[in-house]
This record gives structure tokens, sequence and C-alpha cells, in this order.
């Protein structure tokens, strides 16, 4: 249908058809105006969709608002959802309130240009639209403001919650690290009674030769293990003190294997323990050679010295492209439940696994009452390897390997590691 023509002879649209027309000239010198504040540099990231968003569901509202129709969406949502996803791009408050200031001024400006073009257009639907202008951006700015509001407290419970476990874990760490000094303290106390009386006995007139030869044994073992725990007592405190590093090198992990365990072999063979190994041949790796070796130490000594009956199983393969495990299995007594707790969470064991921690009818013996106890299991035992077992897990941290472990009382413990096969610099 043609349209009257106005005063300067142009034939007069009605002012929803020309915002129509010029919708996209608005969203482009919107675009441009954002570009041109220093105070928005988020734009340079966006296309041209997800920098829009929902503005065009705007202009489609405005446009319902200036015919008289009922408007299609809530516009308070509307402003949530332009709140939420400038928000995920990166927004601060600000910045949005100044892009939907630029916005509202760009759609008053075409109203004002719209009258310039058609002098005789209708005043009243001229005041509407400036009305609709201010009344639209109230409502946009207040629901994405309440949207932001939201969002930060969310933001700031979530920060609440995680410095509260953060601060929960150091007063757990703080609590086992003093638990286990003062372990540790009680353990060289008693040790060096043990070597202090057997200094004294020495000294002894009339000993036999088989009664100076126990107690020089008896001074030897103590001594051996003094140093034992002072060396983990170190490792720990380098460890605590961020002084390890991680050296990368690419090794044969199966020799680096077979030849700790048979560095460990005479001790497992002077306590009447069979030490088996099984792996393949070669296995290539990029980590770090000592600390590794180190690892598999601490829980090749840790197993051989805590079973009294039975054997310690070594082997290792390979997962996947991207990990290789090994694994050490004992028939050992167990591990004390916090103490595994501590180390890692503790896994229920498979019935494969079970069923080769198995142990012989001598490992456990009962007392009077009935119960059921592994021989020589003490609180000493579960001190003596919780240094050991700390110091694994403080140096698995840092190669971003995973230590897994199954035990059950009297018959055995299996610690399963997880180690990356090309190990990127950490």
């Amino acid at each position: 249908m043609p349209t009257e023509p106005d005063k300067s002879g142009q034939p007069l649209l009605d002012l929803p058809t020309y915002l129509f027309a010029r919708r996209e000239a608005v969203l482009n010198i919107w675009r441009s105006t954002c570009e041109a504040d220093p105070t928005i540099y988020h734009v340079a990231n966006l296309s041209r969709e997800e920098f829009n968003d929902q503005i065009p569901v705007v202009l489609d509202l405005f446009d319902q608002q200036l015919r008289g129709q009922p408007l299609s969406y809530n516009l308070i949502d509307i402003a949530r959802e332009h709140g939420l996803h400038r928000w995920h791009k990166g927004y601060p408050l600000h910045a949005l309130l100044s892009e939907l200031s630029h916005f509202f001024q760009c759609l008053a400006t075409e109203v004002t240009n719209y009258a310039q073009h058609y002098p005789t257009a209708n005043t009243a639907l001229l005041y509407k639209a400036y009305e609709s202008i201010v009344h639209f951006s109230s409502l946009l700015t207040s629901g994405s403001v309440t949207r932001y509001t939201e969002l930060l407290r969310e933001q700031a419970i979530g920060r609440a919650e995680a410095l509260q476990l953060t601060l929960t874990q150091v007063q757990e760490l703080t609590r086992q690290r003093s638990t286990l000094l003062r372990s540790a303290t009680h353990d060289l106390r008693g040790g060096l009674g043990i070597i202090q009386g057997a200094a004294s006995l020495l000294s002894k007139p009339n000993a036999t030769d088989e009664e100076q030869a126990n107690r020089l044994n008896m001074l030897q073992r103590n001594l051996l293990s003094i140093s034992d725990m002072l060396s983990q007592l170190t490792d720990l405190a380098r460890l605590e003190a961020g002084q390890e590093t991680v050296h990368i090198d690419t090794f044969n992990a199966s020799e680096l294997l077979r030849n700790t365990v048979l560095s460990i072999e005479p001790l497992a063979q002077e306590r009447g323990l069979v030490l088996q190994a099984d792996g393949p041949d070669d296995l290539v790796v990029r980590n770090d050679r000592i600390l590794v070796q180190r690892i598999i130490q601490n829980l090749l000594l840790n197993a051989v010295k805590y079973t009294f009956v039975g054997f310690v199983s070594v082997s290792w393969s390979v997962i996947d492209n991207h990990y290789w495990i090994i694994s050490i299995q004992d028939t050992g007594p167990g591990l004390p439940a916090n103490l595994a707790s501590s180390i890692s969470e503790p896994l229920k064991p498979t019935v494969e696994s079970a069923s080769v921690l198995q142990p012989p009818p001598q490992l456990t013996k009962v007392d009077k009452t009935g119960a059921v106890s592994p021989p020589n299991a003490n609180s000493d035992k579960s001190v003596g390897e919780g240094i050991g077992l700390y110091v694994v897990k403080r140096l698995c941290e840092l190669l971003g390997a995973n230590l897994d472990i199954e035990t059950q009382p009297g018959k055995g413990t299996l610690f399963r590691l997880r180690l990356a096969t090309q190990l990127e610099t950490i």
C-alpha cells in the first residue's frame, strides 16, 4: 500500500517500519561505537553473533511495543540471559553497562533521525518511542545488574568454599605432619635408648662370645634403623621445603626396576622372603629416573621390612601410549586404616587381588580372646611406615603420578603406581 507523502515530498513511513529497515545499520553502528570505547576491550574477541547476542530480540520487543502488540518475551529474562552471556565472555559490569548505554543511545539517535527525515511524523508516537527507550534501558540494565550480582555472589560463595576446603586440607596436613614428627621423635628416642642399653652391656665383663655377638647385632640393627629414619626425615624436609626438582630424561624402566629389585634381594633373603619381579624386558619411558627409583626403593624396602612371612611381588606393564604402571604387593600384616587413608583414598580389593593377598596360616596368630592379629604388629610399625610412605606420596605429587592402595589386615598390601610414559616439564 502506498504511503502518504509528508511536506518534504517523501513517502511517509511509520517508525517501526523505518527502524526495521535500519536494524542492521543500528547493530553495526553500535558495535563500532563499542569498539571505539576504551573501557570495552572485549568486542574484538567476539563474532557478530556473539556480540549481538540477545539485542536482536530486544529490537523485536521494541517493535512490538511501538505497534501496541503484547511482548512475546519477558524483557527481564532477556536481560538476565544477556548478562550471563557477557559474564561468560569475561565482561566486567562497567563494560556491560557502557555497552547497553551505547546501544540505547544508537536507538535514540535513529528515532531522532526519523523525525528529521519526516517532519510531519506523529509527535505522540515519537514521545512514545523515547519513553519506550528509557523503559527498555531501565529494565535491561536492572536485569543485567541483578544477574551479575547473583553471579558475583555465587562466585564469592565458591571462593569461600574453596578457601575453606584449602584451609581444612592445610590443617589436616599440619596435623598429619605433627603426628608424624611426634611419632618419629618417639621412635628415635626408643632406638637411642636401645643403643645406649646395648652399648652399656658391651662393657659388662664375663660375657660369652655369643652374648657379645648378639649385643653387637642389636646395636648395629638399631643404628641402621635410626640412620634410615634420619634419611627419611631429611628427604621429607627437602620435599616440604620445595627443594626437590624434576629432571626428565629417557631411560629403560625395566632395567631400572630389575636392578632395584636385585639390590634389595639380599635383604629379602635374609628375612626369609621371596622377592619376585615380572615385567617386559624393555620399557622405554621419559621421566625422572632418580625420583622413580626412590619411589620404588621406598615401597620395596617398606614391603620387605614389614613382611614377616611369604613373598613380595614387583610387576610392571604398559597401560597405553600415555601411561605405565608399577605394582608392589606383599603378604605383610597390612596397613593401619588411618595410615592408608592419609596416603591414598582406600580402594576395595578386587576378587583377584584379595586371593593373591591371602596369607599362609602361620602369618596370623590368635590371642586368648580369639582375636586375630599379625605377628609383631604394633603402633611402632605404622610409625616407621608413615615417614617413608609420606615421602613416596610427595614424590608421586612431583611426578604427577597416581598412587592407589589396596590393603587388608593380616593379608597384605598392594601399591599400584601409575606414571606418565612421556612426562612433560612440570
